[in-house]
C-alpha cells in the first residue's frame, strides 16, 4: 500500500515536472504556476523522503519502450525526439538537484546565521566581562592604594597615640608628686592642729595631775616611812612570781642586788622594745599608701608618730603610776606590728610567683599588630618598649601593697588572739 502510493507520488511529481519543463520551451500562461507548483511540491517532501523520491522520478523520466505492450523497437539514439527527451530528462534531474541544493543552502546559510548570531553574542559577552574584569582590576588597584594609605595613617596615628601616651602618663606622675605632697603638707597641718590641742589638754591634765602626785607621794611616803626595805622586796618579788612563775622563782629571797639585776633586766628590755618601736615605725611608713585616705597603715604610723612612744608611757607610768593600760596596750602593739611584718612580707613572697605569671601573661597584653607586623614580633616590641621598663616598677608596687595587706590582716589575728 506505502509503495503504490510512493509511486504514485513520484509519477505526479514527475508529470508536474515534465509539464513545468515543456511549458518553458513556449510562451505559455501558465508557466509561473506549475514552477511555483512543482517548488512547493518538492519543498513539502521530507530530506529523507526527498532523496528516494527524486531517485523515482530519475528512473520515470529515462527513456521508455515503444508500443503500450513494451514489445516495439527502442527509439533510435540519433532520432531527434529521442535526444530532445533526453535532454529534458537531464534537465529536470538537474533541476531537481539544483533544487535540493538550493534548499540544503538554505537551510545552511540559516545554520550559518545562526552560529554568527551565536558568536556575535558570545564575542559581545566576552567583551563585556573584559569590561567588567578591567574595572574589577582597577577597582582591586584602587583599593590597594587606599589600604597602603589607610596603614600609613594607622602608623601615624599609633606613633601619636604613643607619644600622646607618654606625655599623659610624665604629666600623671608629676601630678601624683604634687598630690602627694599636697597631702602631707594638710596632714602635717592637721597633726599640728591636733598637737596643740593636745598640748593644752595635757597641760591641764599635767596640772591636776601635779597637785594628784603631791598628795600620793606624800601618802606613800608615809607608807614607805612605815614599811622596811626587806619585806617591800618580798611583796613586790611575790607579786612578780605570781604573773611569771617560771622567772621569778618562789623559793628565791629578793635582796636589794636582786632587783639591782631586775633593774638592768628592764634597761635592756626598754633599750631593745625602742628599738623594735623604731623599726615598727620604719616599715609603716614604708609600706602605707600615703594616695588612700583610708589607709591603715597610715593610720597607724600617724597615731604612733603623733601619740607618745613606748619610752614616755613608760616613764609616765613609772613616776606618777598611771597610764598603765595604754603603756600595756601600746607594748602589745608594737610587737604585734614587728610579728605581722615578717608574716606579711613572706605571704606576699608566697604570692609573688602569681603577681609576675599575671603582669608576664602576654595573652593579657594591648598588642598593636597588623598584617605586615606578626605577633611575635608585636610582642617582642611590646615587651623591649613597655614591659622591661613598668612591669618591675608595678610588680614591686603590688607587692607592696600585698605585704602591707598581710601584715594587717595578721595584726588583727594576732590582736584578736591575744585579748
Amino acid at each position: 500500500m506505502s509503495e503504490s502510493a510512493e509511486l504514485m507520488a513520484a509519477e505526479r511529481l514527475a508529470s508536474l515536472g515534465r509539464a513545468a519543463i515543456e511549458c518553458r520551451r513556449f510562451a505559455s500562461p501558465q508557466r509561473e504556476g506549475l514552477s511555483k507548483a512543482w517548488g512547493d511540491a518538492v519543498a513539502r517532501l521530507k530530506r529523507p523522503q526527498r532523496e528516494t523520491t527524486l531517485r523515482e522520478v530519475e528512473g520515470l523520466l529515462a527513456p521508455q519502450a515503444g508500443g503500450p505492450g513494451g514489445g516495439g523497437e527502442p527509439t533510435r539514439i540519433g532520432g531527434p525526439a529521442a535526444a530532445a527527451q533526453e535532454l529534458l530528462r537531464q534537465r529536470a534531474s538537474l533541476e531537481l538537484k539544483l533544487q535540493t541544493e538550493a534548499e540544503r543552502c538554505k537551510e545552511l546559510e540559516a545554520a550559518l546565521r545562526r552560529e554568527q548570531n551565536e558568536q556575535r553574542e558570545a564575542l559581545q559577552s566576552l567583551a563585556l566581562q573584559q569590561r567588567k574584569l578591567k574595572e574589577l582590576q582597577e577597582e582591586r588597584s584602587r583599593l590597594l592604594s587606599e589600604v597602603s594609605q589607610v596603614e600609613s595613617k594607622l602608623r601615624l596615628q599609633i606613633n601619636e597615640t604613643e607619644q600622646v601616651q607618654l606625655k599623659y602618663d610624665k604629666l600623671k606622675s608629676s601630678r601624683k608628686s604634687l598630690g602627694d605632697q599636697a597631702t602631707e603638707h594638710a596632714e602635717q597641718i592637721t597633726a599640728l592642729k591636733t598637737e596643740n590641742e593636745r598640748l593644752r589638754q595635757e597641760l591641764e591634765a599635767a596640772r591636776q595631775e601635779r597637785d594628784t602626785r603631791v598628795a600620793v607621794a606624800e601618802t606613800r611616803v608615809a607608807e614607805a616611812e612605815a614599811e622596811t626595805a626587806e619585806t617591800v622586796m618580798k611583796r613586790l618579788w611575790a607579786g612578780m612570781q605570781a604573773e611569771i612563775p617560771k622567772v621569778f622563782a618562789e623559793t628565791h629571797v629578793p635582796t636589794q642586788r636582786t632587783f639591782e639585776h631586775l633593774c638592768a633586766v628592764l634597761v635592756e628590755f626598754v633599750r631593745a622594745f625602742a628599738t623594735l618601736e623604731l623599726h615598727v615605725h620604719h616599715m609603716l611608713r614604708d609600706l602605707r599608701q600615703v594616695s588612700e585616705q583610708a589607709d591603715k597603715l597610715n593610720h597607724f604610723y600617724i597615731m604612733f608618730t603623733k601619740n607618745p612612744g613606748l619610752v614616755d608611757t613608760l616613764r609616765d607610768y613609772l613616776t606618777s603610776g598611771k597610764r598603765k593600760g595604754n603603756f600595756s596596750n601600746l607594748l602589745r602593739a608594737q610587737q604585734v606590728w614587728a610579728r605581722a611584718f615578717g608574716s606579711g612580707a613572706y605571704k606576699a613572697i608566697v604570692r609573688s610567683p602569681v603577681l609576675i605569671g599575671e603582669e608576664l601573661n602576654y595573652r593579657s597584653w594591648p598588642i598593636k599588630s597588623s598584617f605586615t607586623v606578626t605577633e611575635d614580633a608585636a610582642l617582642g616590641k611590646y615587651f623591649k618598649e613597655e614591659v622591661h621598663k613598668a612591669v618591675p616598677e608595678k610588680v614591686g608596687t603590688t607587692l607592696r601593697r600585698h605585704a602591707a595587706d598581710m601584715a594587717y590582716e595578721d595584726y588583727n589575728n594576732l590582736m584578736k588572739r591575744q585579748r
